[in-house]
């Protein structure tokens, strides 16, 4: 049996917020729909409205950098982000990972950044990311306009601290400084998937004596059911001096005080720890490197031992 929804397709963000204040929760805003479409189909969600952004791609979808801020529209999709001259900086080259390990060609050119940060998933790549990158989040209301950081944007799994005829219009990022960068990992046994066992991305900040002046790390869930920072893991490491023993003793002693993995069909806990404790210091070592210019050696955090252990297994 067939699900029946109706679609308005709004022609401006006002019109976009007004048809959601007036139909309230019977009504859901429609981006590349690669989530929302599949939680539909599954009956997860039952809509009587789909609120169908796509015409308002004209004017959100941009990446602009000036004045020492980057603006990403919340319509533009994967593929134009991963083709942005303005993120070509090993400042923001954790969008350059994102986008390899992002889901299938065909799923790049239909998700957005604005959609997939608001799903509010485990799942949602560009959460943990934006999160090390202190990023914040315009949304656009029946009241106005006003502005959220990203990590105070959730409050549980899909669900938001905002107002339901809220929309997210652009996300602004901060320039970070020089001798920074950034870094994005997914692992998962399959390529082009797109879940993953462990997501992770860091920020890095150092000084010319290899001094940690600042240090984010993200998730894909550390104690709750969406992505988070590792704070205990970051205050540990900030002010230190950036060595491989450090960043290893961090990982296999701090890491697992503040991180509480869960068990599923996928994949047990221990696994899941395991795993993050490899990719956090891979994508450590991988921020250091570049932001020092040197050749890395990714062999001294291998993940090969992983592929050869069931996920359900791992103990």
């Amino acid at each position: 049996m067939f699900y029946r929804f109706d679609v308005r397709r709004p022609l401006t963000l006002k019109e976009a917020s007004e048809i959601l204040h007036e139909l309230g929760e019977g009504a859901l805003p429609l981006a590349g729909g690669t989530d929302l479409m599949i939680l539909v189909r599954e009956r997860k969600v039952r809509p009587k409205v789909l609120v169908d952004l796509w015409e308002l791609r004209p004017k959100l979808s941009y990446v602009e950098r000036g004045g020492g801020i980057v603006r990403i529209g919340a319509l533009t999709t994967v593929k134009e982000i991963c083709s942005a001259r303005e993120l070509r900086d090993v400042r923001y080259a954790g969008f350059a990972g994102l986008c390899h390990w992002f889901a299938t060609p065909y799923i790049r050119s239909l998700a957005t950044i604005g959609g997939n940060l608001g799903t509010g998933h485990s799942f949602s790549d560009f959460i943990p990311l934006t999160l090390v990158l202190d990023a914040e989040v315009v949304l656009h209301g029946v009241n106005g306009e006003r502005i959220v950081p990203v990590r105070g944007l959730y409050r549980d799994k899909r669900v938001l601290n905002k107002s339901h005829d809220e929309v997210i219009k652009e996300v602004i990022i901060r320039e970070p400084p020089e001798r920074s960068a950034t870094v994005f990992m997914k692992f998962d046994r399959r390529s082009e998937h797109v879940y993953g066992y462990v997501t992770t991305a860091v920020y890095l900040q150092l000084a010319e004596n290899d001094e940690i002046l600042d240090v984010r790390i993200a998730f894909d869930r550390v104690t709750r059911r969406h992505p988070e920072r590792a704070y205990q893991t970051e205050n540990y490491l900030r002010g230190k001096e950036f060595s491989i023993d450090l960043i290893t003793y961090a990982a296999r002693e701090i890491l697992p005080k503040e991180m509480r993995r869960k068990s599923d069909f996928r994949a047990s806990a221990e696994y899941r720890l395991d795993l993050s404790k490899t990719i956090m210091r891979r994508a450590l070592y991988l921020a250091w490197a570049k932001i020092v210019g040197k050749p890395i050696d990714i062999r001294r955090f291998p993940i090969t031992e992983f592929l050869r252990i069931p996920p359900h297994k791992r103990a």
